[in-house]
């Protein structure tokens, strides 16, 4: 089997069922090719059996990585609907933020207590 990627892509949710249903029927129309109904299953003893059963189970394996990821998708949107709706905060600080605003405060008013304690200097002038 060839090498394996994980992507990820946003649907809407309204077209989530539309897309899982695509993925699963990819998955079931792989499994048809992979072994067609009719007749009964037969293996020859060899080498020609060996690559059909070689086959088969790469083709099962990969059905089963297909399968996986649309067990992923169902699962995560039976969680997404059976957790509590999220009440939303009102945007306050986080506690970093919080800290640095009052870093930021503590230095303005050290740098008005330096002003503060200069005495008034008038500006030089440039002398032409």
């Amino acid at each position: 089997m060839g090498q394996r990627v994980n992507i990820q892509y946003s649907v809407e949710l309204d077209d989530l069922d539309e897309e899982v249903n695509r993925l699963f029927g990819k998955a079931i129309k792989e499994l048809d090719l992979a072994a067609p109904v009719g007749g009964t299953p037969r293996i020859k003893l060899g080498t020609d059996g060996l690559e059909q059963l070689d086959f088969l189970r790469r083709k099962l394996a990969k059905i089963d990585i297909m399968l996986g990821d649309v067990q992923n998708i169902i699962e995560g949107y039976v969680n997404y609907k059976s957790a509590p709706p999220q009440q939303e905060q009102p945007d306050s600080p986080s506690e970093a933020e919080q800290q640095e605003i009052q870093e930021l405060e503590d230095r303005i008013a050290m740098f008005k207590e330096m002003i503060d304690a200069q005495p008034n200097q008038e500006p030089e002038e440039n002398n032409k």
